[in-house]
């Protein structure tokens, strides 16, 4: 088949999951013999491509016609954001450049990742040319524009009036194109969007994204020392705030250590809080390959975000090493996390069950070599050619048409994420 990837981020420009799940998934297919497009956005005019080969994929990189590019939007306010929306949604600008790609490229099958950033009215070009497309629902893009229905530290029970707007305007393009499905990595993200959406007309499933994770290059020792971990973008959604305070009042008590692995708004501020805390570092923004040394040198990931995550990619290569999980009981995470078996399961931001949790594992550190070896005989599950094998069954069963689509089916799996409040 020839695959066109349509997502606005892409390495090497990576900010979150979503993009690095479609890298992973544009090489699997690379290799399973399959020609694959991918159309993404320039930070800069310098980087643009034409249709380039980059590592067997042929590359189009655009710069979009914005008064930011997606890159600078988590530091954009003020009048800039609507105006960047409403051309996101109607600029014909969009039109054109897409058409341009998708008839140097002439996909079989579009799989639209990120799409924010490129023009959700580009949609009309695939069902112009009659491009059968498959929605990955890495956040709830489709239903708010700020991506996860997630504003002032609290969760959104309802579309306000500027995501209503949007999202009719969006389901209005898309019911342009004749066969559409959608695939969403975690059943609670799908469930969400099939509440808010009018999509349960079409195919839809839940398949984990099948991404690759490099290997570690260490081998996990054991250490006195209880060494907790996170990974991911640093923003208020993500709650590593919650965890600070869980562990400042444990920090005379217990020997452990609190790695931060990544970048985001909120970085300033929580490096800033923990200036005086030396069982605290923050490494900022490392390569896969470093993630997963760090994961082999850890003894427990720690993913306390409060808002509903979709399946956090960081959660799988943690399970997949073996390297057990306490996460917040909230959207995709406990598909994954299993109580008492792979990890622990908490409250989302309730400060006291974090402390509760993580001192009934500094009391007793001798149950991390439990969750792990449960955890690494759960491994399989993750393995990318499973996974990616449903993708490429469901990518058939949407090409074939209306007529042979089973709805809404669970095709097993769960996995990536994009922040919220980034546009």
């Amino acid at each position: 088949m020839r695959i066109l990837l349509v997502a606005a981020f892409y390495p090497p420009h990576v900010q979150g999951g979503a993009e690095l799940s479609a890298h992973s998934l544009a090489q699997w297919l690379r290799d399973q013999g399959h020609e694959v497009g991918v159309l993404t956005t320039s930070p800069v005019p310098a980087d643009d491509l034409n249709g380039a080969d980059v590592h067997g994929q042929k590359v189009w990189r655009r710069t979009m016609p914005r008064p930011y590019t997606v890159f600078e939007a988590a530091a954009k306010r003020g009048w800039q954001k609507p105006v960047w929306h409403l051309l996101d949604h109607f600029d014909p600008r969009n039109r054109a450049i897409v058409a341009d790609v998708l008839d140097a490229f002439r996909p079989d099958i579009a799989s639209v990742h990120i799409i924010q950033g490129i023009g959700y009215n580009a949609v009309l070009e695939l069902a112009k040319r009659n491009v059968p497309t498959v929605f990955t629902l890495h956040d709830l893009s489709l239903a708010c524009v700020r991506m996860a229905m997630f504003v002032n530290g609290s969760e959104c029970r309802r579309l306000c009036r500027a995501c209503s707007f949007s999202a009719r305007v969006k389901m209005g393009f898309i019911r342009k194109i004749k066969r559409v499905g959608f695939v969403s990595p975690s059943a609670a993200n799908l469930n969400k969007l099939l509440n808010l959406l009018p999509l349960r007309d079409y195919p839809a499933a839940h398949i984990l994204n099948p991404n690759k994770y490099p290997a570690p290059t260490v081998r996990h020792e054991p250490s006195a020392t209880v060494r907790l971990l996170y990974v991911g973008r640093l923003h208020e959604t993500k709650g590593v705030d919650v965890v600070l305070d869980a562990l400042e009042p444990l920090a005379g008590q217990y020997d452990f250590t609190f790695t931060v692995v990544g970048t985001g708004p909120s970085a300033d501020s929580l490096k800033q809080r923990c200036l005086n805390h030396k069982w605290v570092t923050f490494t900022g923004q490392v390569s896969m390959d470093e993630v997963a040394n760090r994961m082999a040198g850890s003894d427990m990931l720690l993913i306390p975000s409060i808002w509903q995550e979709n399946s956090p990619g960081v959660v799988i290569q943690a399970l997949g090493e073996s390297l057990p999980v306490m996460g917040s009981n909230k959207g995709g995470i406990p598909e994954l996390v299993i109580e008492g078996e792979n990890g622990v399961l908490v409250p989302p931001g309730n400060v006291e069950a974090w402390r509760a949790a993580l001192k009934g594992i500094l009391d007793d550190p001798a149950r991390l070599a439990v969750l792990r070896d449960n955890a690494r005989r759960r491994a399989h599950e993750f393995e990318q050619d499973t996974l990616g094998n449903k993708l490429i069954s469901f990518f058939e069963t949407v090409m074939r048409g209306p007529a042979d689509t089973p709805m809404n089916t669970d095709r097993g799996g769960t996995n990536g994420q994009r922040a919220a409040g980034n546009f």
